[in-house]
């Protein structure tokens, strides 16, 4: 089976621009979307459920915002599992556009001490060998080491595959404890190692210099550009994007690890399943919500994988 775990989830309120710049200090008149189910966790379980392919997600929630985030959840997945906040869920404002992602993210409430308890038994009880764990988005107002405290839980006495996708001290304090694979793109990438990558050989040896950090497998997104992909046998694979309209870059590299899952799942090889996750974040790109699984299949053809090293 695979778990999402969504720490920070939210409500989003979307305003999309279309071709029009955003203006800073003057006003602007957007086309609004409605709201939507936000977190990374979240949406990598509702894609993964496009894809065809089953999950439950774990999310964190609080207030009357938070039980419509259950209500909404509720209507799309079979089982999912709560954990209770110390306040209300928070509301997130996503500006978006062909040429604009601009998010407006309070920070997420703490989780309460009964329901960390309760996400560790979860974690002890539930997931088995073979199963998969996402662990995606910030970590709110939560300790920041708590990613590689549940990765340690996980993976002492169990075979459960880690996805790990997380920015600054959340993500850093996690490496050591060996996810199975990371996402950073290449500003993030650049970050982490305290290095401006701008080349190919430069962004092969930062990514190679972080795998010695603790991360099996890296999948390295440049945009336009396609990605690298770092395997846990040390090989490097590249591969290009699909080329399409971009309606919104919102879900698209969470789209991508839910391809990416797909393949595992399927036992795919690793030029297979980079197909599926390059396909899949490309399907989200070129679609008004998360991609579905027609365009999934449709784009596939599009997308050349090659072993490099």
């Amino acid at each position: 089976m695979v778990y999402t775990l969504s720490i920070a989830p939210s409500i989003d309120y979307t305003l999309d621009l279309g071709d029009k710049e955003l203006k800073v200090g003057g006003v602007n008149r957007p086309l609004s979307k409605g709201l939507s189910l936000g977190g990374k966790g979240i949406t990598v379980s509702r894609m993964l459920k496009n894809l065809k392919v089953d999950s439950i997600p774990i999310v964190a929630i609080g207030g009357k915002n938070g039980q419509t985030i259950k209500e909404m959840i509720d209507k799309e997945f079979k089982e999912a599992i709560y954990l209770d906040t110390e306040t209300e869920s928070r509301i997130d404002v996503m500006i978006t556009g062909p040429s604009q992602d601009t998010r407006f993210d309070p920070a997420a409430p703490k989780i309460t001490k009964a329901g960390l308890d309760k996400l560790f038994d979860v974690l002890s009880t539930k997931l088995s060998d073979k199963d998969i764990l996402v662990l995606a988005g910030s970590l709110g107002q939560e300790d920041k080491h708590l990613y590689a405290e549940i990765i340690k839980k996980c993976t002492e006495n169990k075979d459960v595959t880690v996805f790990l996708d997380s920015v600054d001290e959340a993500l850093v304090n996690a490496l050591p404890t060996h996810p199975f694979m990371i996402k950073p793109n290449q500003e993030e990438l650049s970050d982490i190692i305290k290095k401006n990558l701008k080349t190919k050989d430069e962004i092969i040896a930062g990514a190679k210099s972080l795998k010695e950090i603790g991360p099996k497998s890296i999948l390295v997104t440049l945009g336009k550009d396609g990605a690298y992909y770092f395997a846990e046998d040390g090989s490097i694979y590249s591969c290009n994007c699909a080329t399409g309209k971009q309606i919104s870059a919102v879900g698209a590299g969470d789209s991508s690890i839910a391809g990416f899952i797909k393949g595992l799942v399927e036992n795919k090889s690793i030029e297979e399943t980079l197909i599926y996750s390059m396909a899949a974040g490309g399907s989200t790109a070129f679609s008004e919500y998360l991609g579905s699984f027609e365009l999934f299949s449709e784009l596939q053809s599009q997308i050349k994988v090659k072993k490099i090293f």
